[in-house]
């Protein structure tokens, strides 16, 4: 009887020890990541929960929002074709956008990884570099660009290939490409890295085996790039559908973007509860969208 009750209290202070190292080899990877944690949680969570809480309210032209539960401001962007065209628009924005640039990126991003040629540094400076400019220069620098006196209409009459300056400005064109310029980085190298991780001879082999250089690329490369792909496209449609400043100066108020509503609803109009609903809506919208894009990368890639 004594002895298994001695083996029961050593099982019990086996279990406890393991228990106690265990806790201590959790302490550091909580330490690690609790300022993650609280910068997530200080920044990102309680800032839209307190989106959340004023999107049920009611507008107050003195205060902004009186206290007073009501769905109307959802209803209302719903109801209303303005609104809800703003929605869908910013999201055919943000995956022309994508694709854009990822059709753009791509070659550019092969071309880092796998050329070994001497301009790789310089062609990697010349997609890096613009990342340190701010967006408001760039964003000017287009309107210069795009202008009825700017130096493509100024190109394309003196080729006489119009007759008279176009209206390159103000129109969902000039902020399609103003964006792609802007965003094409964040395409290029997420991809750049994982073809710089795929091993060369995996192309070797399926040419060995009898496939051509183009049957090779798709059937092994690019499926291997897909995470990166991915990495990029949800990079470039995040910023996209939050992008602000650009569409504002180039796009103007023609070109009808949630980012645009959300300020002309809650700086303009001052209807904050109605501004917030459009922030909940589509930061809602946005991460349901990049969620089905890592499931779908996640498949293609399988």
């Amino acid at each position: 009887m004594a002895a298994s009750t001695r083996g029961v209290d050593g099982v019990a202070h086996a279990a406890g020890a393991r228990r106690t190292r265990r806790t201590a080899s959790e302490r550091p990877l909580l330490t690690a990541v609790a300022p993650a944690t609280l910068y997530v949680i200080a920044l990102l969570v309680l800032p839209f929960l307190m989106l959340v809480y004023l999107s049920f309210h009611q507008s107050d032209p003195v205060l902004g929002h009186k206290v007073g539960f009501t769905l109307h401001n959802y209803a209302q962007l719903f109801d209303s074709p303005v609104y809800f065209d703003s929605m869908v628009g910013t999201v055919r924005l943000g995956l022309v956008v994508t694709v854009c640039s990822l059709l753009l990126g791509y070659p550019i991003a092969w071309f880092l990884a796998r050329s070994g040629s001497h301009f790789v540094p310089l062609a990697t400076a010349v997609v890096v570099v613009p990342l340190f400019v701010s967006v408001v220069v760039r964003s000017f620098g287009w309107m210069v660009l795009l202008g009825r006196e700017g130096t493509v209409n100024t190109v394309l009459l003196g080729l006489e290939v119009i007759g008279e300056p176009v209206q390159f400005l103000y129109t969902e064109g000039a902020v399609t490409v103003g964006l792609v310029h802007i965003l094409v980085p964040l395409m290029i190298l997420p991809i750049a890295s994982v073809l710089r991780g795929i091993d060369s001879a995996l192309d070797d082999a399926a040419r060995s085996l009898g496939a051509s250089g183009s049957r090779a690329f798709w059937t092994v490369v690019f499926p291997l790039s897909l995470p990166g792909v991915g990495a990029g496209s949800v990079l470039v449609f995040s910023h996209v559908i939050a992008a602000f400043v650009l569409p504002a100066l180039i796009g103007s108020e023609r070109v009808k973007l949630v980012a645009t509503m959300i300020y002309q609803q809650v700086m303009v109009i001052g209807n904050v509860p109605l501004g917030a609903a459009l922030g909940v809506v589509m930061v809602i919208a946005t991460f349901a969208l990049i969620g089905l894009a890592q499931v779908l990368s996640q498949r293609l890639g399988t």
